[in-house]
């Protein structure tokens, strides 16, 4: 059965504002990717090697958080240290996520402290997502996200955003998801190194960002980073996403333009 995803998304809004007094001793089933996404912004330089591929047609809704009993947001928590619990901190997290809304691999968890990294990383291993659905099917896509670690009256606050490029949409606690990528990445990748015969790629970071118009069709892709330096990584990302699918971002409920920045650790290819 078809839904329509502005319905869905009036009904499930994409920041969840949360007092949590969660413990937990879980241990991850997954590893981190090592962090290394610097803002947008930085330089970086735009290639047009190959046309974008044609939106998707027919009904979209992107995956979501929810408040569901194995939500992520029950798994999220402060760090158990005292001290380190007083802090604030923001950290973002890059992952490929099932047609079930489980989280199949991470890419990258990128914060100031180490304890709020593991914190998001152990809510990821553990915690699911609504799937995103495709013509009223669950399809796996590719997401980033924003946990906000604060305080409010002495109380400890969690906020989740399914947003990291708009960092002021973020910060406003704005109700918008930005655009992800349907299929999501390690697929992506594995099928495009596969087609373009790279060689052996094993290890290594790159980042670009993806510019989506309302209908989820890509209209730019411009690289950011990569890790090693000149390793042609970002190059590799560029090329392979630009016959990839993407919901378009979401305001309000409502389709518009939006940028994702995508973080790809190629160990996980």
């Amino acid at each position: 059965m078809e839904k329509s995803p502005v319905r869905q998304l009036s009904l499930r809004l994409c920041l969840l504002t949360l007092v949590l007094g969660v413990t937990g001793g879980c241990q991850r089933k997954t590893e981190t990717a090592a962090p290394g996404s610097p803002a947008p912004g930085s330089k970086n330089t735009s290639v047009q090697a190959k046309p974008f591929a044609t939106p998707i047609s027919g009904p979209l809704t992107p995956a979501l958080v929810t408040q569901a009993a194995d939500s992520i947001t029950h798994y999220l928590h402060f760090p158990k240290d005292p001290e380190i619990a007083k802090l604030n901190d923001t950290v973002q997290f890059y992952c490929d996520v099932t047609d079930t809304g489980s989280v199949e691999s991470t890419d990258a968890v990128v914060g100031k402290n180490p304890a709020f990294e593991a914190a998001v990383q152990t809510a990821l291993d553990w915690g699911r997502f609504a799937p995103a659905m495709v013509n009223g099917n669950p399809v796996p896509v590719y997401l980033s996200g924003t946990v906000l670690f604060g305080h409010r009256n002495e109380q400890e606050l969690i906020i989740v955003s399914l947003a990291t490029y708009d960092r002021e949409r973020v910060t406003k606690f704005a109700n918008y998801i930005q655009p992800q990528l349907v299929g999501g990445l390690r697929q992506t990748m594995q099928k495009a190194l596969a087609e373009g015969n790279r060689g052996n790629i094993s290890a290594g970071q790159a980042e670009v960002v993806v510019k989506v118009d309302a209908s989820g069709k890509v209209t730019d892709i411009t690289s950011v980073s990569e890790n090693p330096r000149d390793s042609g990584l970002a190059q590799i990302l560029n090329d392979s996403l630009r016959q990839s699918q993407f919901t378009p971002a979401y305001e309000n409920g409502k389709a518009a333009t939006g940028a994702i920045n995508v973080v790809a650790d190629f160990s996980q290819f």
